[in-house]
């Protein structure tokens, strides 16, 4: 298993650096379109959808995005933190708060709100001036914090987090990743020392970090939603990943909060 996600990851992550410093913007979102509509489809089983009406679901996703990208990216970047506001109360209450979004149409419906969001937050970072600096401190952020999370939850994952959740993860998982977090925002403000004047890097850190916790949140929404469909992975596209979803959950949580962070600091 461990040889199946190194051999994919080392397949993925060259292409999605590549899309991510030789795309231009409008073939970006593009780009992660693909992954979205893909994540729509897998998003669908987790429904509870039949295979048909999950292909169904999955095109209804592409002129949701025409239409996405024509709105203000900052009002869906704010539907964004707010539907992660209530995933957060979702996931604490698990399985208690099932009965809010537990049937078919409800987890349809929110999986517009996990996905668009994610979407437009990508762009918006695209169309930054330090766009590719950006972008890649975010993916740095997640992956680095997946490291130091598994590492450290083999050591000393004894206390776990949220277990009627996820039981594989451990409050030491958490305190592994945002330790590996802290140093890639460490050398992130290093290397971008002339983007942050004064007193910024302070809050530029503590902005990272930030951003890693609710990274998590995605991770533990979306077992939430698995564990309540019954089921392991997302999908079966990625050999010793699972699928798609199972790859860029911390991501989609963490995607529009980062960018609208940046945007309300004046990062735009």
């Amino acid at each position: 298993m461990l040889k199946q996600r190194i051999v994919t990851a080392l397949i993925l992550a060259p292409i999605v650096i590549a899309g991510i410093f030789l795309l231009s913007d409008l073939y970006f979102a593009l780009f992660v379109g693909l992954f979205i509509v893909v994540g729509a489809w897998e998003f669908a089983d987790l429904c509870g959808l039949a295979p048909i009406h999950r292909v169904f679901y999955a095109g209804l996703m592409l002129p949701v995005l025409f239409g996405a990208y024509f709105l203000s990216s900052e009002m869906l970047l704010w539907i964004g933190f707010f539907w992660w506001c209530v995933a957060f109360v979702l996931v604490i209450s698990y399985p208690d708060g099932v009965k809010f979004w537990g049937n078919v149409w409800q987890r349809s419906c929110i999986g517009f709100l996990v996905l668009v969001p994610a979407w437009i937050g990508l762009i918006q970072l695209k169309t930054h001036e330090k766009s590719t600096f950006l972008i890649l401190l975010l993916m740095f952020l997640i992956w680095g914090a997946d490291v130091g999370a598994y590492f450290a939850g083999r050591a000393f994952g004894d206390r776990k987090l949220a277990p009627r959740v996820s039981p594989g993860k451990s409050w030491a998982g958490v305190y592994g990743g945002l330790g590996t977090a802290a140093v890639v925002a460490l050398l992130a403000i290093w290397w971008e020392n002339e983007m942050l004047t004064g007193s910024q890097w302070v809050l530029f850190f503590f902005l990272c970090i930030f951003i890693v916790v609710v990274s998590v949140l995605g991770d533990l929404t979306e077992s939430m939603f698995k564990r309540h469909r019954g089921v392991k992975d997302s999908s079966g596209l990625l050999p010793g990943h699972g699928g798609i979803l199972d790859r860029i959950d911390s991501l989609l949580a963490a995607g529009p909060v980062y960018a609208l962070s940046l945007t309300l600091i004046g990062w735009k």
